[in-house]
């Protein structure tokens, strides 16, 4: 009986690995809206052994990027002590180091547009990234490193940009992601003079705080 039960077990745990590590892969390849019935077929366990497992898609994202989410929150704390002595290199890495992540892992770009995607815990690391990206801005403004009129949620519509050239440019051009970063630094740190910028807005801003609580 013993014996019997055990192997259930490891049975079952092979069963979850094989779940997460299918998930993975379609996520990365093909984002967040795959369906639970796709990666059961892609990790080769039935339909009703992955719903008694993970009830929702979300629910498995939760899994497979808390992970992902925690290193992801980490860097961006590092980089935002890193303004303090270094301000332009840190915002310059941390947007290289974002799209990047963005074109290799499609789902990483849909999960941090929809922060409140998942677990508590999940959600507290994207709190905690949202919240040293802001310090990072605001010390990069400080310092004259990046121009005085950009707004925290220019990075919301960086992100959202890129996005969208990596699921267009995927199978084509999967660097583009690095030359559009590099454009998009020059104008962040631009102090020509020039027309001003239409402001942010209102209903993006509001959103966009929506996100930060």
């Amino acid at each position: 009986m013993a014996s019997d039960t055990r192997t259930l077990r490891a049975d079952a745990e092979r069963n979850r690995q094989a779940i997460i590590c299918a998930a993975g892969r379609l996520f990365a390849t093909e984002g967040t809206g795959v369906t639970l019935e796709r990666i059961a077929g892609e990790a080769g366990v039935g339909v009703g052994t992955i719903y008694r497992r993970f009830a929702t898609v979300d629910d498995l994202i939760a899994v497979v990027f808390e992970e992902k989410m925690s290193r992801y929150a980490d860097r961006t704390e590092q980089v935002a002590e890193q303004a303090l002595t270094e301000p332009w290199p840190a915002f310059r890495d941390y947007v290289f180091y974002i799209l990047e992540q963005q074109a290799n892992d499609i789902a990483f770009s849909d999960v941090i547009l929809s922060p409140n995607l998942g677990t508590d815990l999940f959600r507290q690391h994207m709190k905690r990234a949202l919240d040293a990206s802001i310090v990072l801005v605001d010390r990069a403004k400080d310092a004259g490193a990046i121009r005085p009129d950009f707004e925290h949620s220019d990075l919301y519509l960086l992100t959202t940009a890129n996005a969208g050239l990596v699921r267009g440019t995927r199978r084509s051009a999967l660097a583009s992601w690095r030359r559009f970063g590099e454009y998009m630094l020059q104008a962040f740190r631009c102090r020509a003079e020039g027309d001003p910028l239409t402001q942010p807005s209102p209903v993006l801003m509001r959103s966009h705080r929506v996100r930060l609580r």
